[in-house]
């Protein structure tokens, strides 16, 4: 057994292992006996690739440069969709539509160039059913339902069929084409505020009789799906939890009362995690604990069968003759995506790649659970140090790296992650923070942070970290934390408001958020009047909540990393902290990377952000640069 220092032990990954022989995986889509997928491949300059698994083995069905990705909303999904073997795609380089026919080599234009993205598609029959966002539009974008013509020239946008909101969800088309339903939401609602459900007949290829089926204020509906007998199914969080609610003419009702979220908030368009098997019965994703189940709803009893699925976390969902298909998360390795009979043993068609370390090193996350300043109950995962045949010296307690997610409504998931276990295996412990805002623990958690960002967030994530070392599991005095975007902002919030932190880095983070409220993307442009305050009449509590107004007060040593063409969270954030840093006397590492967005996707851009980590920390820690 070697002793060596906490956060200096051998480990076998390097920042080379999240891009070399890795992949992001997204939007399975089944289509008979095909089951389709697309690939980011940090190795190929972030491109998305779109995959087939004819049943026997998988391959691209396009070559580079193409890759398959929409920026509809900025976050984009429902980047392609695909029927009796014809696939409609966005390509990300030019934003048009494109077709391509089984056997064909290449795909055919469907829309002209222009200032039109597309997202959200649908395939059902001549029609592509879609979201376009028109750019050509002031003051901001216009988000409408359109159709386009499988067939067509190329020459045409697409028909608009709903213009009347501020924004759209993708729509969902009845079996027999006959109904469309779509979720809508205005600013300066979020999809996870305030949505409401509508639904229309098609005729002669426009929509009439649009009706509204649910929709209140403090209501989320999500996910719209028709059975077979043209009931519509649906997410609804009226219960305080996004659970299923079924529209079969007489009007909706929730088919469960469970206290258990079955949806995430909708960032992207190309979501799906409901199901529908037959007129009564949908396969569902819940939350228990710290991990996802998978289940069959029976929806005449309100019922859930469990299934007995190997996995942490479970998305993508669809069935098809008979056969489960989906995304899933395990503790132990990278994620998969997985296809075989209902409640039978699901076939691997790929993975995301090999986990770089032995099973012996995987440290699995188990539940953390503290109490905030204001007494309220917080979670969070811990990952404790770990790798075969080394430990720390006696009496040595680990540093700690707080991780924060982004949204600020996501959530850290139980699952294997290679870039937490670059720090574990190294000697770190890692403390993954759902704060209070996070998704899976019902409306009223997430609704917490309603005019509190900034404030309660920030609380959960510094008494989360010093709870761990109350509890004498890591050193009090080296104690990290990172982030992006959202989580960016914790970082520095966190940095410039509390001692706890010896050093931080924020990816992307937001630094000023008068400029955040004044320059961000359409989609995000009024989320700060739930988070903070409306805005302008809120300016003074803005500026207050900025970590831009208060480097002067930053404790610890602090890494900037942004992309130079983050439209989300533009550069001009990151520069200006780094200057309020410099006019404080203050040293900081600004480091921008040319050609990356809201999130790194480019294998170089990964490597070295990484790179620069790790010697960050070493430095501040005392420690020499850790041995890959």
């Amino acid at each position: 057994m070697s002793v060596l220092p906490h956060g200096t032990w051998p480990s076998p990954i390097a920042p080379e292992h999240l891009v070399a022989g890795q992949v992001g995986l997204d939007e399975v889509r089944p289509d008979g006996a095909s089951t389709w997928w697309l690939e980011s491949r940090p190795a190929e300059g972030g491109r998305v690739a779109l995959v087939r698994h004819d049943g026997t083995s998988a391959h691209d069905v396009l070559p580079a440069p193409w890759s398959v990705r929409t920026r509809v909303h900025e976050y984009g999904g429902g980047s392609y969709a695909v029927a009796d073997g014809v696939v409609v795609l966005s390509r990300l380089d030019d934003g048009r539509l494109h077709r391509l026919d089984p056997g064909a080599e290449e795909p055919v234009a469907l829309t002209p160039e222009g200032p039109w993205r597309y997202g959200g598609l649908v395939l059902h029959g001549e029609d592509v059913f879609a979201v376009r966002e028109d750019h050509s539009r002031e003051p901001e974008p216009a988000n409408e339902l359109v159709r386009v013509d499988l067939h067509g020239t190329g020459e045409h946008a697409g028909t608009v069929l709903w213009s009347g909101s501020d924004f759209v969800s993708r729509p969902a088309v009845s079996p027999d084409g006959t109904h469309v339903a779509w979720v809508a939401w205005d600013h300066p609602n979020m999809a996870w505020d305030s949505t409401r459900l509508l639904r229309a007949r098609l005729v002669d290829g426009a929509l009439v009789d649009v009706r509204l089926v649910v929709g209140d204020d403090g209501v989320s509906v999500a996910q719209p799906h028709f059975g077979p007998d043209g009931a519509l199914w649906f997410l609804s969080d009226a219960s305080g939890w996004w659970t299923v609610h079924r529209d079969r003419g007489d009007g909706p009702v929730a088919v469960h009362d469970v206290e258990a979220d079955h949806a995430t908030p909708q960032w992207t368009l190309g979501m799906v995690e409901l199901a529908v098997l037959d007129t009564e019965r949908a396969v569902v994703r819940w939350w228990e604990a710290d991990r996802s189940r998978l289940g069959v709803l029976e929806a005449t009893t309100g019922e859930v069968e469990p299934l007995d699925v190997e996995g942490a976390t479970f998305d993508h969902l669809h069935v098809v003759d008979g056969e489960l298909v989906a995304r899933r998360g395990l503790a132990d390795r990278l994620p998969e995506v997985v296809r075989g009979p209902l409640g039978g043993d699901l076939t691997v068609l790929t993975t995301a790649g090999d986990p770089p370390v032995r099973p012996e090193d995987v440290s699995v996350a188990r539940p953390w659970t503290w109490t905030n300043s204001a007494g309220l109950e917080v979670h969070g995962l811990l990952y404790e140090p770990r790798l075969s045949g080394t430990t720390g010296p006696e009496g040595e307690r680990p540093p700690l790296l707080v991780m924060v997610h982004g949204g600020p409504t996501a959530r850290a998931e139980p699952t294997f992650a290679t870039g937490t276990h670059l720090w574990t295996t190294r000697g770190w412990a890692v403390l993954d923070v759902n704060h209070s805002g996070s998704t899976g623990f019902g409306r009223a958690y997430r609704d917490r942070l309603r005019g509190a960002w900034g404030v309660l967030d920030i609380d959960d994530t510094v008494t989360g970290a010093l709870s761990l070392a109350d509890a004498g599991i890591v050193d009090r005095d080296r104690i990290a934390i990172r982030g992006g975007s959202a989580g960016g902002y914790s970082v520095l919030r966190s940095m410039t408001t509390s001692e706890a932190f010896a050093a931080g880095t924020s990816l992307f983070g937001v630094a000023d958020l008068t400029a955040l409220a004044e320059h961000t993307h359409k989609f995000e442009s009024r989320y700060l009047d739930s988070l903070v305050a409306p805005w302008p009449e809120g300016a003074a509590v803005y500026r207050d909540r900025s970590p831009l107004h208060h480097a002067d007060r930053l404790h610890g040593e602090l890494l900037l990393l942004q992309g130079e063409d983050d439209l989300v969270v533009p550069l001009a954030q990151a520069e200006s902290m780094a200057s309020a840093m410099h006019e404080a006397g203050r040293e900081v590492e600004l480091v921008v990377y040319p050609g990356e967005g809201h999130g790194f996707r480019q294998g170089t851009t990964i490597i070295d952000a990484l790179e620069r980590e790790l010697a960050f920390y070493a430095r501040v820690m005392g420690w020499e640069a850790p041995r890959a």
